[in-house]
């Protein structure tokens, strides 16, 4: 994941609710899956490696997260656990099928997330960074202002 998309997202995290979380977690797995993809294709070990760590990793976050006091939990852990062999079957044979069909499972669960209704209660993290964007008098460039609040983050 290059450097400006990791900002993105840190940017959307801090203003982001369980919700909202739970869909960038989505998609900052398919982004590192597709990244592992692409690296086979050029055959770059390093770059792959590093992706399918980040993907391993944002998947246990997302298993870690399951509530299995709901019956969809455990769907969800068989699906992640499913995931995860197709990552290991990727990684020892360096093969790009088990990871499009991991791609295709987390687009059809993205997809039913962002449709769901649950309410919006707001951003996880209450004292946060705010950031405000928009254009510039330059040619297009977007400018990112920060509101610098002396106590914000976690208040003891």
């Amino acid at each position: 994941m290059n450097k400006e998309l990791v900002k993105e997202y840190q940017t959307r995290i801090v203003n982001a609710s369980r919700k909202e979380l739970l869909v960038i977690n989505y998609e900052m797995l398919m982004t590192e899956i597709e990244e592992a993809i692409e690296s086979l294709e050029v055959e770059n070990t390093l770059r792959f490696e590093k992706a399918m760590h980040m993907a391993q990793k944002l998947l246990r976050e997302l298993s870690d997260g399951l509530n299995f006091e709901y019956e969809i939990s455990k769907e969800l852990m068989a699906l992640y656990i499913y995931m995860n062999k197709l990552f290991v079957d990727a990684q020892m044979r360096d093969r790009q099928e088990p990871l499009r069909e991991a791609v295709k499972i987390v687009r059809i669960l993205l997809d039913g997330w962002m449709q769901t209704d649950v309410e919006d209660e707001g951003p996880v993290i209450g004292n946060g960074q705010k950031v405000y964007a928009g254009l510039t008098y330059g040619k297009s460039n977007l400018n990112e202002s920060v509101d610098s609040e002396p106590n914000r983050g976690y208040k003891a």
